[in-house]
């Protein structure tokens, strides 16, 4: 019993740890570094290309976000606290364009998450006809590019 509470206590900190570092090296002013009310932002931009409208629609198990329709080059943003503790939180899209039904996970803690993947709290996105890229801080690119299918493009 000792063993399993030394643990959880261990993944706390590594967890609290990893969360003030992300905010120490993205602080900027759209989201909340109150504790109790961390906010993350999704921005989605349409780079279809052609001219298209593009047409989303986002949802969680608990927020349905509603239909979106943006003008080529256009964007669209929103705001949600991701569940820190337990690490659930996902937004999936459903996005058309003439001709076509795409969806993807626009937020998946696993991947997007402070503790795992590439996490992000600014996840800003380009949607082209090939699938979805990310904005790299890092790189100063959208290179973090993945399928229709959700996954990860070299």
């Amino acid at each position: 019993m000792t063993s399993i509470i030394l643990k959880t206590q261990v993944h706390v900190v590594v967890i609290s740890l990893l969360i003030q570092i992300a905010f120490s090296s993205q602080a900027k002013n759209d989201f909340d570094l109150n504790w109790s009310t961390i906010k993350s932002m999704v921005r989605i931009t349409n780079r279809l290309g052609d001219g298209s409208t593009l047409n989303l629609h986002c949802k969680s198990s608990d927020d349905d976000l509603g239909l979106q329709i943006l003008a080529p080059n256009g964007s669209w943003s929103f705001k949600f606290r991701p569940n820190i503790i337990f690490g659930v939180t996902l937004f999936s899209c459903h996005f058309t364009w003439p001709g076509q039904s795409k969806w993807f996970n626009i937020y998946d803690d696993d991947r997007d998450g402070v503790r795992k993947g590439i996490p992000c709290i600014y996840c800003i996105w380009d949607i082209s006809k090939n699938g979805p890229c990310r904005f790299s801080e890092r790189d100063d690119a959208f290179n973090i590019c993945y399928d229709w299918n959700g996954n990860r493009r070299s």
